[in-house]
């Protein structure tokens, strides 16, 4: 039998909006370029030479996870926007590419100096190849299974590919010429969006990595200064719901959350799971996606029973009442192991029916 994409797109976007028509809990999962290359056995430049064999391979990796999600991982503001903005400034040496993981950039060099910052070119990611193959095969993807297509952006992941350690220093001693650096970047990110609606039609949600908002990285402050201000922007302009991925150890969530009109949360911190019963308390209109659960402990250095225990824990404490989706954060390592991943739909299957039976 395969995979019903139709019970998915229902049981992600249903749990999202808060509805009781949920048959199980969801399970969402970041299966980035390492865990396709190493269910498919291709590698990151086969996966990336054509929209057709990159979607068919995405497809294939989902299905095989038992996964109520799927997305193209290079479609982000991740590796795949340092990859745009070198391209756009002559600075293709400071790519480096690998067989079986997400090429890679040296952080800080594309805007060692100020003179970088000044004369940054805006990428036209619609004639850059990753990207153009990374949205088309999104619109594979919508076409063939019927999910629809989740946006990511950010804006801080991208400063420290560009400018590196020297943004931290700039905070303080230059914070003008940081902010006209988070300008451009969203400027960039804005064409992400622009091409998004050209080729995959509009998202229905926005997902953004904001991983500015931690307390090992900067103040409140000065994250609202140079990443949340631009994501009210982005929410204005694009005028969908938006959801905040962070995997950050030590996130500001609470302060996020009444700053920001975010529907959900991505993350897997704080590990105590009293945290998360607490926060679904006082905000019980946002969606939980993930909570503790967490790639590098039971997924990556336990057994199959160790993360349905995990599982179990999310689910009996965060599902009942609906808006929460399973979900290891972040991406999944080349490392752990098959059964492991596949303990989670299997959890799912013992204890995420609704309605959720709370057990002694």
């Amino acid at each position: 039998m395969g995979h019903d994409w139709v019970a998915s797109v229902n049981r992600i976007f249903r749990t999202i909006s808060g509805s009781k028509r949920i048959d199980k809990v969801p399970f969402l999962a970041f299966a980035g370029e390492q865990m396709i290359c190493r269910i498919t056995g291709k590698t990151v430049r086969e996966l990336y030479s054509s929209p057709k064999t990159y979607s068919n391979a995405i497809i294939t990796t989902f299905e095989f996870l038992k996964a109520d999600s799927i997305n193209v991982p290079s479609a982000y503001a991740g590796p795949s926007e340092a990859l745009a903005f070198a391209e756009a400034n002559n600075k293709l040496n400071v790519i480096k590419w690998f067989d079986y993981q997400p090429l890679m950039v040296k952080q800080g060099v594309i805007c060692q100096t100020e003179e970088d910052i000044d004369k940054l070119e805006i990428p036209d990611h619609g004639k850059n190849n990753l990207w153009k193959n990374s949205l088309l095969a999104a619109k594979m993807i919508n076409e063939k299974t019927k999910f629809p297509q989740v946006l990511s952006l950010s804006i801080w992941s991208v400063v420290q590919e560009l400018r590196g350690i020297e943004a931290y220093k700039d905070m303080r001693r230059n914070p003008e010429l940081l902010l006209k650096l988070c300008e451009k970047i969203y400027e960039s990110q804005m064409d992400i969006y622009e091409n998004w609606l050209e080729i995959v039609g509009m998202p229905p949600n926005v997902f953004i990595a904001g991983y500015s908002f931690n307390k090992h990285m900067m103040s409140f402050k000065d994250a609202m200064k140079y990443e949340g201000q631009f994501i009210k922007r982005m929410m204005k302009k694009i005028e969908v719901p938006f959801m905040l991925h962070n995997c950050g150890t030590s996130p500001y969530i609470d302060e996020v959350f009444k700053e920001i009109d975010f529907i959900a949360i991505n993350g897997s911190h704080p590990l105590d799971i009293e945290f998360w019963i607490d926060f679904k308390k006082r905000f019980p209109k946002v969606t939980i996606i993930g909570a503790n659960i967490d790639v590098s402990r039971e997924m990556l250095t336990g057994t199959p029973s160790d993360v349905e225990a995990k599982v179990k824990e999310n689910i009996l404490n965060l599902a009942t009442g609906g808006r929460y989706i399973c979900c290891p954060v972040c991406s999944l390592p080349w490392g752990v192991a098959i059964p492991n991943i596949l303990a989670i739909p299997n959890a799912i299957e013992k204890y995420g029916h609704y309605p959720i039976k709370i057990q002694d």
